[in-house]
């Protein structure tokens, strides 16, 4: 029987050195490698044109995606490093995947570092996950305060572009201090409408009651993805009152401000929101039907988690 070295190495030959096809089983492999193996994966990907080296990258992510007990964290951080943006780009999405923290650390030095504005917006947005981990005190006081000043230190950079400090918002809005509300509130009354919709975003993030009438307002907006962003936002609040103002949406022209508010209207509960949910739920087009059902699957669970079959 082959011994795990010579399978990864002869993995690593067939993967990046020929066109033949290659297993998810095969490259499992590649999952946790240890020194010795890392450094004759790197060696052989400095050889490897582009196309080879983003498909593996890609297909790593996916497959991660399926199967979170194989790990590929070393590969990827092999992909931060390398010279094509869409390699680093998805070796970040990889990295994201992971409920480390220590992965945190990793992406806040390319939020600081990378040369790509692309690059540092998904860096921004990835952080958004560990922030939350952070706010509910999942990761170490130093850990969370790394992440917080590399995303506030995006917001203060007026270098840095709107497209990077959008996303830096995005991702601070889960920590629930007066600075990051100030933000929030500032970027809501931008003149450009994405800048717009990422504080509209941020507000759910940052589950506070405070930006109640802020998303209702937005509710009721004559531009369909400031509607959709409320609607979502609300339903991450919480707050019951938004629930008349997302029964309006149910018949909004916008498919996706719909379902949004059928999502929110789930999450937030309530009779009122209940028996709109119900009723959808018997309704003659299946996408109604199907977003309704599926609210009131998450809504019974909240009422008695104990309902749940696992």
């Amino acid at each position: 029987m082959e011994s795990k070295q010579q399978q990864v190495g002869e993995v690593i030959d067939k993967i990046l050195n020929s066109d033949q096809e290659i297993l998810n089983s095969e490259i499992a492999v590649l999952s946790d490698l240890n020194d010795a193996d890392l450094a004759k994966f790197r060696t052989a990907w400095q050889g490897v044109d582009l196309k080879k080296r983003l498909s593996l990258i890609s297909r790593l992510v996916s497959i991660t995606e399926d199967d979170l007990i194989l790990d590929f964290t070393r590969i990827f951080k092999v992909g931060l490093d390398d010279q094509e943006e869409n390699v680093r780009i998805k070796s970040i999405e990889g990295l994201e995947l992971e409920d480390k923290y220590v992965f945190a650390r990793t992406i806040v030095k390319v939020l600081k570092s990378d040369e790509s504005e692309e690059v540092r917006e998904v860096a921004a947005r990835a952080l958004s996950k560990f922030a939350l981990m952070a706010e509910l005190g999942d990761v170490p006081e130093s850990v969370s305060q790394d992440i917080f000043n590399a995303l506030l230190g995006v917001l203060e950079n007026v270098k840095e572009s709107l497209s990077v400090r959008r996303r830096a918002l995005e991702a601070i809005a889960p920590f629930r201090q007066e600075l990051v509300d100030d933000y929030i509130e500032d970027y809501y009354h931008s003149e450009d409408a994405k800048v717009k919709a990422s504080a509209i975003f941020a507000m759910g993030l940052n589950c506070n009651s405070r930006w109640i009438d802020f998303l209702i307002d937005e509710m009721q907006s004559k531009t369909p993805e400031f509607r959709y962003e409320a609607a979502k936002a609300s339903g991450l609040i919480e707050d019951e009152q938004a629930v008349p103002y997302l029964l309006n949406l149910l018949n909004d022209e916008d498919h996706e401000v719909q379902d949004a508010a059928i999502m929110a209207l789930g999450k937030i509960g309530g009779k009122e929101a209940k028996q709109a949910l119900q009723r959808l739920g018997k309704s003659k087009e299946l996408r109604i039907k199907d977003a309704a059902n599926a609210a009131l699957t998450e809504l019974s669970a909240c009422e008695d988690p104990l309902s749940l079959n696992f």
